[in-house]
């Protein structure tokens, strides 16, 4: 097996597999994406994870 194969192996056993596209903007992933596009300057942390989950980020007062 290639280390690709690996992968997609151990994500499939985990639940999850390995995407060739990007995240739905309304994802979780997808809204920590467009955030952080829009503000290179800021480092991401676990405060912005929990707004991204939530559907709140660049909402208001970070929590």
């Amino acid at each position: 097996m290639d280390n690709d194969t690996d992968l997609r192996f151990a994500l499939q056993v985990a639940g999850a597999e390995l995407a060739d596209t990007p995240p739905a903007p309304d994802s979780p992933l997808g809204r920590l994406r467009l955030f952080a596009s829009a503000n290179p300057g800021v480092k991401l942390e676990a405060g912005h994870v929990r707004q991204a989950l939530r559907g709140t980020l660049g909402r208001g007062p970070r929590a």
